[in-house]
């Protein structure tokens, strides 16, 4: 969270979506598509992670890389939950 400068209060918010999306597993695969890590980025989100595929498995990274999809697409880890709620995927 401090390498990508997110605050304090998106944490409760971000745990909350790697626990839905990967049980906080680090490099988890799904097997019916491209969504990889903790957050499950889709292959056409893979460059958000610092350094692309090759971030998987390194957990900062992951999270890296969540944190900025998060940030690009919803602007806040909460939004990023709210989406969640409704769509049970975000």
């Amino acid at each position: 969270m401090a390498l990508e400068g997110a605050p304090s209060s998106w944490r409760g918010a971000l745990e909350y979506i790697v626990e839905r999306e990967s049980g906080g597993q680090v490099g988890r695969r799904n097997h019916t598509h491209s969504a990889r890590g903790l957050f499950q980025l889709t292959a056409a989100n893979y460059h958000f992670n610092p350094n692309g595929i090759q971030s998987f498995g390194d957990a900062v990274e992951e999270a890296q890389g969540g944190i900025r999809y998060i940030r690009n697409r919803y602007t806040t880890a909460e939004h990023a939950v709210a989406f969640w709620d409704q769509h049970g995927w975000y």
